[in-house]
């Protein structure tokens, strides 16, 4: 099996942390259902960015990220 590994900062990690959290409040007050989602970009080889988007999109930056055979 393969699997898709994104390393983070602390800051990128909070962020999204954070918008979980507050998100999934609102869900629950509001009695919606919503997903979220990453976008990692690649501009050229080594130069990446991460997008977090579940109710407003948040641009985090730079990341680095890897395909790793998990066998």
């Amino acid at each position: 099996m393969k699997k898709i590994e994104i390393t983070l900062s602390d800051k990128q990690y909070l962020t999204i942390k954070n918008e979980i959290e507050n998100c999934s409040k609102s869900n629950i007050d509001e009695a919606t259902l919503t997903g979220f989602r990453f976008i990692v970009s690649e501009y050229f080889p080594g130069i990446s960015s991460l997008e977090f988007e579940m109710h407003k999109k948040i641009d985090l930056g730079d990341v680095n990220w890897q395909i790793v055979d998990s066998e």
